[in-house]
């Protein structure tokens, strides 16, 4: 509560999370059974590249972009505070460059690793946009590193809205109207997703791609992929002997 007091911007969300305490309760712990799932479906980020693209995948991003990624690198580990690592970074750069995007969200940004592979792929497509929401680690003191492996060359096409998603995916859509693509890999609860997913898979163009990180978490994604009838893509991500799953939707 002190913590959320001192940031009067995030008021509304603490009220919705008091709310949902009140009146809900903790939410079902589903995570074995989406992991089971997203296991019985998975595939390597090379064959879902293909999948996507419908090209064999080809160089790794930090290699492609080997002096960014290096000071990228330099960056986050000069940062006084620990947050989320790379990711899928690969998937977004070729989804990205695939679709042509020029209208891209995408929420939750930690250090910045997803927005670079993102604004990479928009660097050379005028008029492209990237709007990013992202609030603060609750009890963290992370605001001022937020997106800090982003050099300053690429913020030129880059919007950054702090808040919660509730108070910040309206704000981004009243910017951007229709998108090309979307990075959801901001609040990881049942209840985050199943709100936030529908909002996306609207402003989403026919054609465009929707793409969740941490899938795994429950059977958020899951639901989401039955409720709008599209068959699912799931990755699977292996880094420091940890697994996760990226899940991939493809707007017909």
């Amino acid at each position: 509560m002190i913590w959320f007091l001192k940031r009067p911007k995030l008021y509304p969300h603490f009220f919705h999370l008091l709310k949902l305490k009140l009146f809900w309760g903790d939410e079902a712990d589903t995570r074995e059974e989406s992991e089971r799932w997203c296991s019985s479906l998975a595939i390597s980020v090379p064959e879902a590249i293909l999948q996507v693209t419908g090209v064999p995948f080809g160089q790794p991003l930090a290699d492609k972009f080997k002096a960014e990624f290096d000071e990228a690198s330099r960056r986050a580990a000069a940062c006084p505070v620990v947050m989320g690592g790379p990711g899928a970074l690969d998937l977004l750069y070729y989804a990205a460059k695939h679709f042509r995007a020029e209208k891209v969200i995408e929420t939750g940004v930690a250090y910045g690793w997803s927005s670079l592979a993102l604004l990479l792929a928009l660097r050379d497509r005028a008029g492209a946009r990237l709007i990013s929401t992202d609030m603060p680690y609750v009890k963290g003191d992370n605001d001022a590193y937020v997106g800090c492996v982003v050099p300053e060359e690429l913020k030129l096409k880059w919007d950054i809205i702090k808040s919660a998603d509730r108070q910040a995916l309206p704000r981004a859509f009243a910017k951007l109207g229709v998108i090309d693509l979307c990075h959801y890999d901001s609040d990881k609860t049942y209840f985050g997703r199943m709100w936030a997913y529908p909002k996306l898979w609207s402003a989403l163009r026919p054609g465009g791609c929707f793409i969740s990180d941490d899938i795994n978490d429950n059977v958020g994604f899951k639901d989401f992929a039955l409720q709008v009838e599209v068959k699912p893509i799931v990755v699977e991500i292996v880094s420091d002997g940890n697994t996760k799953y990226v899940g991939i939707l493809l707007k017909r």
